[in-house]
């Protein structure tokens, strides 16, 4: 047996020899502590207990693509890199007792780019790769934890990447900033009919996430992006041959050099897109990445967006609502203004109330008719602070009162289990019971409009107070087109 082997062997009867102590410690953290005890007991008897000297190197980028995944036991271990302004290494993080590395590159099947050293002595747990891509299989929580930790730039940048933010673009750097001095300067592109292998050859050896197609003018006509790459992987049968035309997402969005960060973080938000197209005088002129914007900041609203609207439960969802709250501090740290906050946290609204919406059907299954969720107030105005509670409602279509009263009879028990589940997401039941689950609120077409007209008709105190909820309104979910037909109705007596 080989000096290798031996230590191997050894690392693994030391678990083995205490399976229960290595359980009850990793239960103490997340994701452990939410794993099923069979997928993590899996894990642990698959793992060995490697120990590291203080100093001693753990992984390096030398070593080629990664083949284990480590859990701290004990000890500390720290990141270095060359730093980017001077010369020398800088500390880029610091993982303590419970964390995990290196999802990133294990899961991209690549060297890391971070040499992880022992900050002091410390025992690992050792994971091989072949252990760690099957409990990623079975475990849900740990797959949603380890994609999560992938993609965000949110959790992986600390305290000293942001003095380097600040030692690379100095103080003035905000959301305000123009993207035109964010944007990568000379963008990757091609023409539409480059083949696909040559394309994606382009961006391996430019080591960007995107390639623009222009026309020859350089205006630009589509965009591939590594989503799309991994779409393309996916179906075996693709022709790399193939031109790029075919695979690309046309008319690609795009912005002014002179917009802010702040405006193309909002445009990735609400479009779900990770990169922006900077055109001036019809020709590209940069592009600018989700990583772009924030892998110097905490700031990454993109990804929280795009995570809480991917939520695989309502759990999960209620543990990304806890992360508003710091978005918010940090993007006010960046230069974030009032308005551009409470911009935010409308947008991030938004998608909490689509995505329980879409899992409360997924578990009480779809009524059968169509509907709209609207909401009210602040909430329809886009003017919401952190903490607020629920004014909304439900707009569906009937040919009948009959008709209406058979569909609301349909449709309260799935309002009413709604708003509960807002509830959970910090979204406070509304005192005065304006919420779907209401039968006065769970309204036809017809009833709403019967409703407004009152509204109008009788200029009481109540009335008053009530159009000022009710008449700033707009779908949250579903089909727009009878909210706007309601919207001109509602003008029309007005006017």
């Amino acid at each position: 047996m080989s000096k290798k082997d031996a230590y191997s062997q050894a690392g693994r009867t030391a678990v083995l020899q205490n399976i229960q102590g290595t359980l009850q410690f990793l239960q103490r953290f997340p994701p452990f502590n939410q794993m099923e005890h069979a997928h993590l007991a899996f894990l642990v008897e698959q793992c060995q207990l490697r120990f590291y000297a203080r100093g001693e190197s753990i992984i390096k980028p030398a070593d080629g693509p990664v083949e284990h995944f480590y859990i701290v036991k004990q000890g500390r271990v720290v990141g270095e890199r060359q730093h980017l302004v001077k010369p020398g290494v800088e500390t880029t993080f610091e993982i303590a007792g419970g964390e995990c590395f290196p999802l990133a590159a294990l899961l991209g099947e690549r060297a890391t780019r971070t040499e992880h050293l022992a900050g002091e002595d410390t025992f690992c747990l050792q994971l091989n790769k072949a252990a760690f891509i099957r409990i990623f299989s079975l475990s849900e929580v740990f797959r949603d934890f380890a994609l999560r930790g992938v993609s965000s730039l949110l959790d992986q940048v600390n305290q000293q990447v942001r003095h380097r933010a600040v030692q690379t673009l100095g103080m003035q750097y905000s959301l305000n900033t123009p993207l035109g001095e964010l944007a990568m300067r000379h963008p990757v592109v091609c023409e539409p009919h480059t083949p696909l292998r040559e394309a994606v050859r382009l961006m391996h050896e430019q080591q960007v996430g995107s390639i623009v197609v222009v026309d020859p003018q350089r205006y630009p006509i589509g965009i591939f992006t590594l989503r799309d790459l991994r779409q393309v992987v996916a179906a075996a049968d693709t022709d790399l041959a193939a031109a790029i035309a075919g695979h690309m997402t046309a008319q690609p969005f795009y912005l002014s050099p002179q917009a802010s960060a702040f405006d193309a973080a909002i445009a990735m938000t609400e479009r779900h897109i990770a990169h922006v197209c900077l055109v001036d005088n019809q020709r590209l002129c940069g592009v600018v990445s989700e990583r772009d914007l924030f892998s110097l900041q905490r700031v990454d609203l993109v990804h929280l967006a795009r995570t809480i609207r991917h939520a695989p439960r309502l759990d999960a969802l209620v543990r990304l609502r806890g992360e508003i709250g710091q978005l918010v501090e940090r993007m006010l740290e960046h230069g974030a203004s009032s308005t551009q906050i409470t911009q935010i946290i409308t947008l991030l609204n938004d998608h909490t109330v689509c995505r329980v919406i879409e899992l409360a059907l997924a578990e009480r299954g779809d009524p059968g008719v169509p509907f709209s969720w609207l909401c009210f107030g602040s909430e329809g105005r886009r003017e919401q602070t952190l903490h607020t509670d629920q004014d909304n409602g439900i707009l569906f279509e009937a040919n009948s009162s009959v008709d209406a009263d058979a569909i609301r009879a349909r449709l309260l028990p799935l309002a009413q289990y709604i708003n509960q589940c807002l509830a959970q997401c910090g979204f406070s039941l509304c005192k005065g019971n304006i919420m779907a689950g209401n039968p006065e609120l769970c309204l036809s077409r017809s009833e709403w409009a019967n409703r407004f007209a009152a509204f109008v008709r009788e200029a009481s105190p109540e009335n008053l107070l009530a159009s000022s909820i009710y008449f700033d309104l707009r779908v949250v979910w579903g089909d727009d087109s009878g909210c706007e037909q309601l919207r001109r109705q509602l003008l029309e007596q007005v006017a």
